[in-house]
């Protein structure tokens, strides 16, 4: 809807006193990169290089801040697939770990940051157990490894710390490990008639706690979400738009996001009774990853872009569903990860 110009000193004042505030960090698949913007406006602030292969592209695909803000991590997915450690000042490289693994999907961190938990993600497994491998991110030390289901995509753990959970993309699963040793203690279907191995009907890909007995799951195949309580009983079930990749949690709103890379969209979701109470048009192609400022209620959305156009990211007011930035930000954009203030 265009605006009168009467209203919008109003409303620049409005933003400037409650919009976002901190840095996002975005993964540039394409360009072997992490790229530093400002949560305000997009604004471009630093570019860290993870580019350890000149020539090839090995590609970041996850990043995480840790809850204390001290430190960024980053997985790069390919070649060598690794995970770094920058420290938030100054934004420096302090320590690189080989995971010797296949592949690496996102990083997920727990909440006292002592611990990641990353997904061996491969695409080419063909119904092959893939690894969740815990890393103890003060040495960068590999503490644990599993083997729980095929091409995990996600592994993140629960707020306390007991439970992590895994999307399995490639059988149609969500498998709940201890988190220490991760052996398994639950495992469930995310849907009445699963596929097999290597021919997933939903592919679960994402995860968001909503509690510590409560996660939800994106479907990419079928355009769900899924809550799955950590006994693997499903508790709600919601349809969003096509696609769905990442999801986030605003706990002070009890609102999920997730971004539909299938439709170009983003769904915004309430809890009780899980619904869908609005879905944004984003205007961009393949959104992907999403993230929260609590503080501010805006989502932080990065779309791909196409082979030959660059991806970026993009800012959502999630009380009124309307985009307050976007911004070109690399090439294949993937995994996105706000952090406030320092």
């Amino acid at each position: 809807m265009k605006e009168s110009w009467g209203v919008w000193p109003l409303a620049l004042v409005i933003a400037a006193c409650s919009g976002p505030r901190g840095s996002l960090y975005v993964t540039s698949g394409a360009s072997d990169a992490v790229v530093v913007l400002d949560a305000s406006d997009g604004s471009r602030l630093a570019e860290l290089s993870l580019d350890r292969r000149v020539g090839e592209l090995d590609e970041p695909h996850g990043v995480a801040v840790a809850p204390d803000g001290r430190h960024v991590y980053a997985t790069l997915a390919h070649g060598d697939p690794t995970l770094w450690k920058f420290e938030r000042a100054g934004d420096r490289l302090v320590g690189r770990l080989s995971l010797e693994s296949s592949g690496a999907a996102r990083i997920a961190v727990s909440a006292d940051s002592r611990t990641g938990y990353v997904a061996d993600y491969e695409r080419g497994s063909r119904g092959a157990p893939g690894e969740v491998i815990a890393v103890g991110l003060h040495e960068l030390t590999i503490d644990a490894r599993a083997r729980p289901c095929a091409a995990p995509h996600d592994a993140r753990p629960s707020p306390s710390g007991r439970v992590v959970a895994v999307a399995c993309s490639h059988s149609d699963e969500v498998v709940f490990l201890e988190a220490g040793s991760l052996s398994e203690s639950a495992r469930a279907f995310v849907g009445p008639e699963p596929g097999s191995a290597g021919a997933p009907r939903y592919r679960p890909l994402n995860l968001a706690w909503v509690g510590d007995d409560l996660v939800a799951v994106t479907l990419a195949a079928s355009g769900e979400v899924l809550l799955l309580g950590v006994d693997g009983e499903q508790r709600g079930r919601a349809q969003v738009g096509a696609g769905p990749a990442q999801i986030a949690f605003e706990a002070g709103s009890g609102r999920l996001v997730t971004a539909n890379r299938g439709d170009g969209s983003a769904s915004i979701l309430q809890l009780e009774p899980l619904a869908e109470i609005r879905r944004v048009e984003l205007g961009v192609v393949r959104p992907h990853g999403v993230d929260v400022d609590a503080a501010s209620g805006t989502a932080f959305v990065t779309y791909e872009g196409e082979v030959d156009s660059a991806g970026g990211a993009l800012a959502v007011d999630l009380a009124s569903g309307r985009v307050l930035w976007s911004v070109a930000a690399g090439y294949y954009t993937l995994g996105v990860a706000y952090a406030p203030p320092r």
